[in-house]
């Protein structure tokens, strides 16, 4: 089969009362425009603050209906809440924010077969939040591995598994909980899985667990270089993620379009800690 071209996007953030990072979006339409990729995923955060504005996920469903290619997106907190009880931003993910994503974007977790492979795309949100739907996720994953049968198998989800090692404890809302990333970790090595691809953390980073391929996507809309890196490589640009799949390999690069801007919130970010929190900025018609 001829190579499959598939394109990570992340981290959107937008919103008609807050477009901030509007200008970014339409850049990246042009993009998929002009380079035509097979499929499009998009992992999460598409909105500013979908929990608390009600027009943010209307409205980010009209963009994102706007990609000239197919698409399908899975939630980020930013979205649908965060992992109970949100001790950043108190919009935990509830049934009632659940529902209204699923009004906006359908399925919060699903599977995508596209030529040898298969995608599974996972609500980090749901994990460990304790709500209906929650074990629901872990058998579909389960399942969608176990029956993948010659496919090759790639998972897509917010948040990265983990910060720095795949033992590490406490209940961060920068990545996985110990317990979903532990189950998840032995799926991915029972059923050689070989792509985890995340966003969330708005830096491009790639490295490998066992045989599986991590790729932290970059954020399309901002970056927050007040952060360090822990000794890590990252790299804090705007961007999307182009794969190409070939049999059983894949590649990867991080592409910077010319006309992205790289948005750098560091001073907003130290002066009320979170976008969520920028004075309304309307799209003009």
């Amino acid at each position: 089969m001829p190579p499959l071209r598939i394109v990570q996007v992340s981290d959107t953030h937008l919103s008609q009362s807050h477009a901030y990072f509007q200008d970014n979006w339409n850049a990246f339409l042009d993009c998929m425009a002009e380079e035509k990729p097979d499929f499009v995923f998009v992992t999460g955060d598409m909105c500013m603050n979908g929990p608390k504005v009600p027009g943010d996920l209307p409205f980010a469903r009209a963009q994102m209906d706007r990609l000239p290619v197919p698409w399908r997106a899975i939630p980020g907190n930013h979205d649908i809440g965060d992992t109970p009880p949100d001790t950043r931003l108190k919009g935990p993910i509830t049934r009632s924010r659940r529902a209204a994503y699923r009004k906006a974007f359908g399925d919060d977790f699903w599977v995508q077969d596209l030529g040898d492979w298969r995608f599974i795309g996972l609500n980090a949100q749901l994990m460990d939040s304790g709500l209906p739907g929650e074990t629901a996720q872990m058998e579909m994953v389960t399942d969608a591995l176990g029956t993948a049968a010659a496919r090759q198998c790639a998972i897509l989800i917010h948040k990265p598994l983990y910060n720095k090692l795949a033992t590490e404890r406490g209940q961060s809302l920068q990545a996985l909980w110990p317990k979903s990333r532990k189950r998840l970790l032995a799926l991915c090595e029972k059923h050689k899985v070989k792509l985890v691809a995340s966003g969330h953390r708005h830096c491009y980073r790639s490295l490998r667990h066992g045989g599986t391929r991590l790729v932290w996507a970059p954020a399309s809309s901002f970056i927050d270089t007040r952060k360090s890196n822990e000794g890590r490589r990252l790299t804090r640009r705007v961007g999307y993620i182009r794969y190409t799949l070939v049999g059983t390999t894949v590649t990867h690069e991080l592409v910077e379009p010319p006309l992205f801007v790289n948005n750098d919130m560091r001073n907003w970010m130290a002066a009320h800690g979170s976008t969520t929190k920028l004075p309304p900025r309307p799209l003009k018609r």
